[in-house]
């Protein structure tokens, strides 16, 4: 049996996600190899946005609680511990409790194209989201983990709605708010995971324009860490005002670029 609509049209049609039972007995009868190879792809289409969706309702389970009564809460994360250039940067982000925010994952796991997509729709969808940048001169003065407690406080201050509740990457937030510190939190908490990639992309954008201020060091493609370009240029042009001078190999470096 062939159906009524030609491979353009069926692609068309098939690319929609709610298909009436009708349509899809329709194609399904239909004999032809291009709308069999069609129909299949549409319905591996479903399974994995189905398998999205299951997995978001899992990833939420920590705010959940809270917003069933109301609450507000915060997901807080940072970015750029490790590097020996450049801030550390914290976001802290309130989602609403009908977000459509299914891809959103730790940062780390996602593409560039795709972080880029998902801060948009967080910055859509959020009720509220700060960042704050920890500069080189406070790591240096406090260490990086506390300088990215402080850092991260600034980010909780900052926001306009204070929240009852925070979820947090295994830190210590100094603020006066009750707490849940979590392993790998961007990976199990919704709201840590979009806090990671709104501190990801913020960072990303800094370190970009400081690899035009500091063309040697390759910052837009380094974030700051220790590549063989960036050590080269440390050696030969010295250290900027954005390296961190607490940070071996910087530590050994006395010549200001």
């Amino acid at each position: 049996m062939k159906s009524k609509y030609t491979i353009s049209e069926a692609k068309n049609i098939l690319k929609q996600t709610n298909l009436s039972k009708e349509q899809l007995n329709e194609f399904s009868q239909d004999e032809r190899s291009g709308i069999k190879k069609l129909l299949e792809q549409y319905y591996k289409k479903q399974l994995k946005q189905k398998e999205l969706i299951e997995k978001f309702h899992k990833k939420e389970f920590l705010e959940k609680p809270f917003w069933d009564h109301g609450l507000a809460v915060a997901g807080v994360d940072e970015v750029g511990r490790g590097p020996l250039a450049g801030p550390v940067v914290t976001a802290a982000v309130i989602l609403p409790a009908d977000n459509t925010l299914y891809e959103v994952d730790d940062s780390k796991k996602l593409s560039i194209a795709k972080r880029n997509e998902l801060y948009k729709l967080i910055c859509a969808q959020a009720i509220d989201i700060s960042v704050a940048v920890g500069s080189p001169h406070l790591i240096d003065r406090e260490n990086i983990y506390h300088a990215t407690e402080l850092t991260m406080g600034d980010s909780i201050n900052n926001l306009y709605l204070k929240p009852d509740h925070i979820l947090v990457d295994a830190m210590t937030i100094p603020v006066d708010i009750p707490q849940t510190k979590l392993i790998k939190g961007d990976s199990k908490s919704l709201s840590i995971g979009a806090a990671s990639i709104v501190a990801k992309v913020s960072r990303d954008k800094l370190m970009t324009m400081y690899g035009k201020i500091y063309p040697e060091f390759g910052f837009e493609n380094n974030d700051g860490y220790g590549t063989k370009q960036h050590l080269k240029a440390l050696d030969e042009y010295g250290r900027t005002k954005i390296h961190r001078l607490s940070f071996s190999p910087v530590r050994k470096i006395s010549k200001l670029y």
